[in-house]
C-alpha cells in the first residue's frame, strides 16, 4: 500500500508498485524514468516495481498505423456522456486498435525538437519524418532504454477498470488478457495513466447533424477514420476544423477530389491561444493551385441538402464530411475515484469527466489534486509531447519517493483552479518550455539526466513551420 504522510507544510508519498497503462511514447518514457530511478537510488530505497499494460499487441501507442479503422462513435459526440463503448475495433490486418495515423501523415516538427532528449532520431531520417520512421523510433527507444530493465510489459491486455480503495490505500485494475481472455485484478500504490488524448473523437453539436447521419450513414465521419485521399477521389468534400490534422487533409484532398470545402471558427468566437502559429501550418498551403480550397465560417446547422454557414452563406450537400476537430479527453476505464486519507471530501464528482480540452482538478496538469496517487500524462495541448512525457515522468518518480513535498490538499485544488482561468487553459503552446523547467526544478537537487529545458531546443521550437515551410512547400 502507498504512504500519504500528511505534515505540517504538505504532502510527501512513497508508492512502491507502479501501474502505467499505455505503452505508446507516453507510457515507454514513464517505464524508462521510473526504472533508471531504481538503478541510481541508494539500497536504503524500496525500487519500483513496474507494470506496463497495453491493448495492442505492440508498443507504439497512436503512431502504430492500422490501414483500415472501424471506429464506433455517435454523431454528434459533443461529451463524454454520448461515447459508445465495448466494441471490438481491432485491425483484422495487423490485430492494433485504431490510430488517426494516415497514410500519408509526417510529423510537423522536425526530429531535432520532436525527439527524447538524449535519444537522437537516427541520422538517415527526414527533417520532419514520417509516421512509419516514427513508429521505429518508438520501438528503437523500447529496446534500448526501457525493455534492458526490469518492467514487465503485457501486451495484449485490456484495461476495463481502475478504482482507488482510500482505506488500504491502493488501486484495482481490473484488465482481460485479448489472447487468452482470462480476467484478473492487479493492484498498484500508484497509476499513471499514459493513454493519450486521441480514443475518442469530439464531434460537435450542430443543428440538423444527427438527423443527417441518420438519414445517410457514413457521410459524417471523424478524421480518426481517413486513410487515404484516393477514396475521395472527384468527390465533393468538406473538411470542419483549422489544426494540423484539419490543414493536411485537406491539402491531401484538394489533389483528388473535385472540391475542397473547409469551415473554420469565425474571428469572433477563434481563441488567439488555440492556434500556435509556431507549430500549426496555414490552411491551404501546399494546396493544388488548380483546386484552390473553398473556405467558409462556422458551420450553423444542416438540412438534407445543403450546409448553412453562420455569415448567411450555404453549399450543397457535399458527398462527404471530414470533422477533424479533435478528441474529448476522456478515460471511460476509471469508474471510482475517492481521495487519498488525509485529503478533504470533495463535495462533486472528484474525477470529471473532461471535454475537448483536459480534464480539471489535475495539480501541475499532472496529478489529481484530491488524490495524487493518480497521475494523467500528456493532458496539455499543442505541445512537444516526447520530451515533455520524460519531464513528468521525472517529477512523478521523485515524487512517489517523497522528493517532493506537495502543498496541503486545498492549495494544491487552487493551483488546479487558477490554471484553468482564462479561455481553453489546457492550450500550452510555448509556455511547455516554462512548464516543463519548473516540474525539473522541483526535483531539485536530487539525480536526473534532465535539466533545464536547452536554449537551442527552444531557438528549433520557435522555428518549426518556417522549417518545414522550407523543406517540404507547405
Amino acid at each position: 500500500m502507498a504512504a500519504v504522510d500528511i505534515e505540517e507544510c504538505g504532502v510527501r508519498l512513497h508508492a512502491r508498485r507502479i501501474g502505467i497503462i499505455g505503452a505508446g511514447a507516453a507510457g515507454l518514457a514513464a517505464a524508462r524514468v521510473f526504472a533508471e530511478e531504481n538503478a541510481t537510488s541508494n539500497n536504503d530505497t524500496p525500487p519500483f516495481v513496474i507494470t506496463v499494460l497495453e491493448r495492442n499487441n505492440a508498443v507504439g501507442g497512436v503512431w502504430r498505423y492500422t490501414p483500415n479503422s472501424v471506429c464506433h462513435y455517435n454523431v454528434p459526440q459533443p461529451d463524454s456522456s454520448a461515447l459508445r463503448q465495448k466494441f471490438d475495433e481491432r485491425c483484422p490486418e495487423t490485430g492494433g486498435f485504431p490510430t488517426p495515423i494516415y497514410d500519408e501523415l509526417s510529423t510537423n516538427l522536425p526530429t531535432d525538437v520532436m525527439q527524447f532528449p538524449d535519444v537522437p532520431f537516427p541520422a538517415s531520417t527526414d527533417e520532419f519524418p514520417s509516421h512509419t520512421e516514427v513508429l521505429k523510433y518508438i520501438e528503437a527507444y523500447a529496446q534500448s532504454k526501457v525493455l534492458t530493465h526490469p518492467i514487465d510489459l503485457r501486451l495484449n491486455t485490456q484495461v476495463s477498470n481502475v478504482e482507488f480503495h482510500p482505506q488500504r490505500s491502493l488501486w484495482t485494475c481490473d484488465v482481460r488478457d485479448l489472447m487468452s481472455e482470462h480476467n484478473q485484478t492487479l493492484e498498484f500504490d500508484a497509476v499513471l495513466v499514459c493513454t493519450g488524448r486521441v480514443s475518442h473523437p469530439y464531434i460537435p453539436d450542430v443543428s440538423g447533424i444527427n438527423e443527417l447521419a441518420l438519414s445517410r450513414p457514413g457521410l459524417v465521419i471523424h478524421a480518426k477514420e481517413y486513410r487515404r485521399a484516393s477514396e475521395f477521389q472527384d468527390q465533393t468534400v468538406l473538411v470542419v476544423g483549422g489544426a494540423a490534422s484539419a490543414t493536411d487533409i485537406a491539402r491531401q484532398l484538394s489533389y483528388t477530389a473535385c472540391q475542397v470545402h473547409t469551415s473554420t471558427a469565425d474571428a469572433s468566437q477563434a481563441d488567439a491561444d488555440a492556434r500556435d502559429p509556431r507549430m500549426t501550418p496555414e490552411m491551404g498551403a501546399g494546396c493544388n493551385p488548380s483546386r484552390p480550397l473553398c473556405r467558409h465560417l462556422r458551420i450553423k446547422e444542416f438540412t438534407q441538402t445543403h450546409v448553412h454557414f453562420v455569415d448567411g452563406t450555404s453549399i450543397p450537400m457535399p458527398d462527404t464530411i471530414i470533422y477533424a476537430t479533435g478528441y474529448i479527453c476522456t478515460f471511460p476505464f476509471i469508474s471510482q475515484v475517492e481521495p487519498v486519507k488525509g485529503a478533504p471530501k470533495p463535495d462533486h464528482q472528484l474525477l470529471s469527466d473532461g471535454d475537448i480540452d483536459g480534464i480539471p482538478n489535475l495539480y501541475k496538469f499532472l496529478v489529481l489534486a484530491y488524490n495524487p496517487l493518480l497521475a494523467i500524462l500528456g493532458v496539455p495541448n499543442k505541445v512537444v509531447p516526447f520530451p515533455m512525457y520524460e519531464y513528468q515522468a521525472t517529477y512523478l518518480a521523485h515524487l512517489y519517493q517523497r522528493h517532493i513535498q506537495l502543498p496541503p490538499f486545498d492549495q494544491m485544488l487552487d493551483h488546479a483552479r487558477s490554471d484553468l482561468e482564462g479561455p481553453r487553459p489546457f492550450i500550452m503552446g510555448f509556455k511547455q518550455v516554462a512548464y516543463m523547467n519548473d516540474l525539473i526544478d522541483c526535483v531539485g537537487d536530487h539525480q536526473s539526466r534532465l535539466g533545464h529545458v536547452p536554449d537551442h531546443w527552444v531557438k528549433s521550437r520557435l522555428h518549426c513551420v518556417e522549417q518545414r515551410k522550407q523543406r517540404l512547400g507547405y
